[in-house]
């Protein structure tokens, strides 16, 4: 079975993506991926820029923040710091390298692809952008903090957000796309196509771009760590299954990506967490 994307239409904007990095987690080259060397290394938490030329800024995700060492100081949160070190520095903040690309934080619009720390740590430094989530994800996310804490989320760093500025996305009954029976093209005009991955987090989305030169991007989140889970249809260690919400639903994502990767050379897969793709994007930019 085929699983080409449909082809774009004539005159679809044309987006900017540039990949960033908003803190280190540390962890084992294992567990990322079995087969993997059981070395430790610092990996990314990468947040991702995106320049629709008629709707302005967005960013996908916000990787880690600052505000995750202050979340994390006191028990029980600091078990996620102490099991998952993590390194940040204020300069490290999405709103800071915004800042220094002379972004405005008000020029931004923010999708999250779900709502763990390391995805939503910068999100308070956004006060008055809209924020688009799946309806999912948001209503798991009411839960008390201590629920939310057994499936890594930690409510501090997200529970200002005013909800007028939530733009919520309800994939049920949505047209098609490709090989996904539901999606959201947010603008109609083939730039920007939400599209659901569950089974890391219950509410996960990934994002297809229309970029330049006629790239396409999709933004995959955590549906793997590396590419190469995918790849080889191979996930991490047993560890790493505590991670997920639903270790069986994020496993079946990979067929399918890797469908995706083969049947559509113009398309580059762009998980948050791959050291190599941090390396090509950001360290070596």
């Amino acid at each position: 079975m085929t699983m080409k994307l449909p082809p774009l239409q004539k005159g679809a904007p044309q987006c900017e993506l540039t990949v960033l990095n908003a803190g280190f987690y540390k962890a084992s080259l294992h567990m990322l991926k079995k087969g993997f060397p059981k070395k430790k290394i610092w990996g990314p938490a990468l947040f991702f820029l995106i320049k629709h030329p008629k709707q302005g800024y967005f960013l996908f995700d916000t990787g880690y923040s600052t505000r995750f060492l202050d979340a994390t100081h006191a028990f029980p949160y600091r078990i996620l710091r102490l099991a998952t070190p993590v390194q940040i520095s204020k300069k490290e903040n999405a709103v800071e390298q915004l800042r220094d690309m002379n972004i405005h934080p008000s020029e931004v619009q923010i999708i999250l692809s779900h709502m763990h720390v390391d995805h939503v740590g910068g999100i308070h430094d956004f006060p008055t952008s809209r924020i688009i989530v799946s309806q999912k994800e948001w209503e798991f996310t009411r839960r008390s903090s201590l629920r939310l804490f057994k499936n890594f989320y930690i409510k501090e760093l997200f529970d200002r957000i005013d909800p007028a500025n939530l733009q919520l996305i309800d994939f049920h009954g949505k047209a098609s796309y490709g090989p996904f029976p539901n999606a959201v093209d947010l603008f109609q005009d083939g730039s920007m196509i939400l599209v659901p991955l569950p089974g890391h987090a219950v509410g996960q989305m990934g994002l297809l771009v229309n970029g330049l030169m006629g790239k396409r991007y999709f933004l995959i989140a955590d549906s793997v760590y590396v590419r190469e889970n995918f790849r080889e249809n191979l996930g991490g260690s047993k560890i790493s299954k505590f991670a997920h919400y639903n270790n069986e639903q994020y496993t079946s994502l990979f067929p399918l990506l890797r469908k995706i990767e083969e049947d559509n050379l113009d398309v580059v897969l762009l998980p948050s967490h791959d050291p190599e793709i941090y390396r090509r994007f950001v360290e070596n930019k």
